[in-house]
């Protein structure tokens, strides 16, 4: 990618700055006091050191973002604790043949949760907690796109998908998929179609190999350019169910919305082999504000758990500043700039999710509220989630059936031009079955910030966290002080 990206920078020829690279580093020592049921209460003093990288290309053959930090830990008391930690964000799309060839790719380094009854922790929390893992995720997708004549369009599709974790085969899958797609591109008609065929394969190390192929027609209508109609039906065949593959017939419809630039509502239901499946969204945009909402009921052939986007910060601000700024390039520094300065994490995001190593049925709904004022700037996400294994053969301590609810709020006021405070809490309630009690785990947290010179920053924080739960309760204070230098 970042070969792609320089020559990317080489075409402008020194004209508008499509390509940026920066770099950081964090460091902050934090004083953590925790007590647990049956255990000896203390404090430790936590030292970590954060370098990161952050390159981004916006225009060009190459489009895309990178952003990868390492973190290094020391901890007082616990030798024992995983003391090196890698963060990664990554996505491009290049075009490899101009108007025909084209190439997606992704990557990510994250922390996961291995069980959804396990010991859960919040994002920013510094405590030892052996039911996260680091997961790698990659994923592949090369393909060509053209016009037969002038009526016809096709798309030829290779995808290709690899996650893994570290120090544990809990989260280790590999995918590949192939799709051929023939649509309609008459202008000036209300009325298209559309033929699709798609085989897919996904391999869980802890688990199986499943295999399902698709072929579906379909049919549109757009009365209007605000409104549009659509229709589509086929057969599917897939083993995920069992040991043997099953073939069933599937439908669905859609409708999508769109009366304002700033407003798009979009409904989609079918019939598959698990059963409905649906996808809800609502999107608006105030002046000062945002609203977003999802609902969806799929299949998942990833091993990481929940279903439905969950935004981050970034994310749901860079959606809102849209009628503030179009442009993409200026509007991610916008974005960076005013949560910086109200002492917000762009990375942060309502907690929930866990591992399974099986295909899942996945049901989520999740609202999202955002207000960003001139001094004052919030946000509100809530969600509610559902999984299910399809495979009943396949539920064990690693497959797992279970539902999730929780929130994040945050509120931050900017006292001066280079200061503010800021409020977060968040909750997040796992319930429980018949063999499995649930858990419970409430944050809050209150930090102050300032801009000490253009490129540095320092802040001062406090947390209390609470879990409740049958097999490893806890209560957690900390008090961090960190101080950022950006290059």
């Amino acid at each position: 990618m970042g070969l792609g990206l320089g020559t990317a920078q080489a075409q402008d020829g020194g004209g508008s700055r499509s390509t940026t690279l920066s770099a950081s580093v964090n460091t902050q020592l934090s004083y953590l006091v925790s007590s647990r049921t049956g255990g000896v209460d203390g404090g430790e003093f936590v030292a970590e050191l954060r370098p990161g990288v952050q390159l981004s290309s916006r225009s060009g053959r190459v489009v895309g973002s990178l952003n990868y930090a390492l973190g290094l830990s020391y901890r007082a008391r616990d030798s024992g604790a995983q003391n090196v930690q890698h963060q990664l964000s990554s996505s491009f799309s290049a075009e490899a043949v101009e108007r025909w060839m084209y190439l997606d790719g992704s990557a990510t380094v994250s922390q996961q949760t291995v069980s959804a009854f396990g010991q859960q922790s919040t994002a920013d929390s510094n405590q030892n907690n052996s039911n996260r893992v680091e997961v790698l995720s990659v994923s592949l997708s090369p393909y060509v796109r053209g016009v037969f004549g002038s009526a016809v369009s096709y798309e030829a599709r290779l995808s290709a998908n690899a996650t893994n974790a570290r120090r544990s085969i809990t989260a280790d899958s590999s995918g590949s998929s192939g799709s051929v797609s023939l649509s309609s591109v008459v202008g000036g008609t209300s009325l298209g179609w559309g033929l699709s065929a798609m085989t897919q394969t996904s391999d869980f190390r802890a688990g199986r190999q499943t295999r399902g192929d698709r072929y579906a027609a379909s049919l549109s209508y757009i009365p209007d350019p605000e409104l549009s109609f659509s229709a589509r039906g086929g057969q599917e065949s897939t083993d995920a169910a069992g040991a043997s593959k099953a073939t069933t017939s599937n439908w669905g419809a859609g409708v999508t919305w769109r009366p304002t630039d700033r407003t798009r509502l979009q409904l989609d239901t079918d019939e598959r082999y698990f059963g409905r499946a649906y996808r809800v969204s609502l999107d608006h945009r105030m002046a000062s504000s945002s609203l977003q909402f999802s609902s969806s009921r799929d299949s998942s052939n990833g091993s990481s758990g929940g279903s439905g986007q969950r935004l981050t910060l970034y994310e749901v601000f860079f959606a809102q500043f849209a009628s503030v700024q179009p442009d993409p390039v200026l509007r991610d520094l916008m974005v960076l700039d005013f949560l910086r300065a109200q002492n917000l994490d762009p990375n942060a995001f309502v907690p929930g999710g866990f591992l399974n190593t099986s295909v899942t049925v996945q049901e989520r709904h999740q609202l999202t509220l955002s207000y960003a004022g001139l001094r004052m700037a919030g946000s509100v996400q809530a969600f509610a989630s559902s999984t299910s294994v399809i495979d009943a053969a396949a539920v064990s301590s690693i497959n797992q059936n279970a539902s999730q609810w929780g929130y994040m709020a945050n509120a931050s006021y900017r006292l001066t031009p280079d200061a503010s405070l800021a409020l977060t809490g968040s909750r997040l309630l796992t319930q429980g079955n018949a063999t499995r009690n649930g858990t419970n785990l409430k944050s809050l947290s209150l930090s102050l910030s300032g801009q000490l010179a253009r490129r540095t920053s320092a802040s001062v924080s406090a947390r209390y966290s609470v879990f409740n739960s049958d097999t490893n309760p806890y209560r957690e204070a900390a008090i961090t002080a960190s101080l950022s230098q950006r290059f």
